[in-house]
């Protein structure tokens, strides 16, 4: 789905958009109430975060490969892992605690307002093309 819109619409316009929507969609499992209803306002929010998720993250690490040197990509890729994995775990630990602390539904609409600050992180204007490397001379 990624590459369409990105051909359609240019890296940066969707790179923006999808991160953007990624962001909303979360604050809305604050209102989530019981009944069908709740369990149709979750479907719909991770069917939209899913979605939205599913096309910025192809987008975004395109994104940042291509701004990464060659010989720096296998380094880059483990680091960003061991980040990804140590921050999912720290922050599933910290918002259990601040789910204990202010109860669940305030949690989550606490993680979800800082997520709405995420897409300020996002590059601000599309990025001027990298110059190739000039070829290293050859040891004859």
């Amino acid at each position: 789905m990624a590459r369409p819109l990105v051909t359609r619409f240019g890296r940066h316009r969707v790179l923006v958009a999808a991160g953007t929507l990624r962001a909303i969609w979360p604050v809305g499992l604050a209102f989530l109430g019981p009944g069908t209803g709740g369990l149709l306002l979750v479907m719909g929010v991770e069917l939209g975060l899913i979605f939205c998720c599913g096309v910025f993250n192809p987008v975004y690490a395109t994104y940042r490969l291509e701004r990464t040197a060659a010989e720096r990509v296998t380094r880059t890729l483990s680091a960003w892992s061991v980040t990804t994995k140590v921050s999912t775990a720290l922050l599933t630990a910290v918002w259990g605690v601040l789910g204990g602390l202010l109860g669940p539904r305030t949690a989550i609409g606490l993680a979800g307002v800082l997520l709405l600050a995420t897409p300020l992180l996002l590059p601000r204007r599309a990025a001027a093309p990298l110059a190739e490397p000039e070829p290293a001379p050859s040891r004859t």
